[in-house]
């Protein structure tokens, strides 16, 4: 059982309004932008490039490879440390070579850091984008048939989110590995809704390529993420940005050699180092809660909502109610109402934080464990009046 107070007690913005947007950008802890402090106030003291920093910050940015390792039941040299999962995703897209009338499987629930690349790669290397019709709330039956009829022997790569940012469907994606797997289709998955939301086991799983970010359901800073390559695809994958790290060290410049089968070929040739020190934190601080017990935690919120709104009249519920296929997200829609002045007088007037979304066009609330039961009643309410009076109400 988590104590969600305590964990609250570390979390400003708790004290301040009913933050239901973890799903955009989750709120940080206290320890989390302690040690990015902390870290800056270091450098500043020492000097950023001081030997004793220097060597301090290849330490701590090796512990948030190994940390997220661990949290994703990966080797670290399975991982890279990124800017955000758009990063990772992009690193992976085109650093693969492709062939004109290669297929990318993806769907139109997708965020635009799935389609918008693709459909460059579509542009750039005659790529044939199919693009699959699914229902916010789809049945995992429907999915997977979607899928596995998309599939042709020109199929090279399935490209989804495990969790849909716009509904919360939770994607199948063990059962759609079992489907790519055997026809030797590549598997990429954007995790930008389930670090720190769901458990995540790379091996379990199974993907060639999971991209994650730092800032939404683990409660890190923005600017940071990581990838993960499974160990027999980082040679297949070419970095599309080029630094030192490209190369076998000790080459001089006329023996110049690729290193292509480490993550580090992926490296620039700095980082921010405090950045790395908060994600450590971040992923402690999920840790600590209990990750299995998050999971939990997140599906019972969102389904208390999903319950409440569907009793009122006007309110369209789009996540789905299949708990297989359920997570924290919950997407809703108000007869008569604009989702974006839904949003803003959410907040002006119930001081409720939710997003906005234009596809399927509506309201979504980031159920996360911090968050009460008192929240998610508060919040029916609030949609209750708006259902009833309107924005102007």
């Amino acid at each position: 059982m988590i104590d969600v107070e305590s964990f609250r007690q570390q979390i400003p913005v708790c004290q301040r309004a009913a933050y239901l947007n973890t799903g955009m950008s989750g709120p940080s802890p206290v320890p989390v932008v302690d040690a990015i402090k902390q870290r800056l106030d270091y450098e500043m003291e020492e000097g950023s490039g001081s030997p004793d920093v220097n060597s301090s910050g290849r330490s701590v940015r090796e512990a948030a490879r190994q940390c997220v390792a661990s949290f994703l039941n990966a080797s670290p040299e399975e991982i890279c440390v990124t800017k955000n999962t758009t990063d990772g995703l992009n690193m992976v897209l085109n650093g693969l070579t492709w062939n004109p009338g290669d297929e990318i499987v993806t769907c139109d629930l997708e965020h635009s850091s799935v389609l918008v690349p693709t459909y460059y790669k579509q542009r750039q290397s005659g790529v044939v984008m199919k693009v699959l019709s699914m229902a916010p709330d789809e049945p995992m039956e429907n999915i997977l048939s979607k899928i596995e009829d998309a599939l042709t022997p020109r199929t090279r790569l399935v490209f989804l989110s495990h969790i849909e940012y716009s509904s919360g469907l939770r994607m199948p994606v063990e059962e759609i590995r079992r489907l790519t797997k055997d026809r030797g289709v590549m598997l990429l998955l954007d995790g930008a809704q389930t670090a720190g939301h769901i458990r995540l086991d790379m091996k379990e799983l199974g993907a060639d390529f999971y991209s994650i970010p730092g800032q939404k359901w683990l409660l890190g800073s923005e600017g940071i993420g990581a990838l993960y390559i499974r160990q027999d695809h980082i040679q297949d994958v070419e970095p599309a940005h080029l630094g030192g790290r490209a190369v076998l060290p000790h080459a001089g410049p006329r023996d110049l050699e690729p290193n292509s089968g480490s993550m580090d070929k992926f490296l620039m040739s700095s980082a921010n180092t405090a950045l790395h020190a908060g994600l450590i934190e971040a992923i402690n601080f999920i840790q600590e809660a209990g990750i299995t017990e998050i999971e939990q935690r997140d599906v019972d919120l969102a389904g208390s909502l999903k319950d409440s709104l569907r009793e009122i009249p006007g309110v369209t519920v789009l996540s789905p109610f299949d708990r297989r296929t359920s997570s924290g997200l919950v997407t809703f829609a108000i007869d008569g109402v604009d989702p974006e002045q839904a949003v803003a007088h959410l907040w002006e007037k119930n001081r409720i934080s939710v997003r906005r979304l234009s596809y399927p066009a509506g309201i979504r609330a980031s159920l996360h464990f911090f968050n009460t039961q008192d929240e998610v009643g508060n919040l029916a309410e609030a949609v209750r009046g708006l259902a009833e009076t309107g924005v102007s109400g």
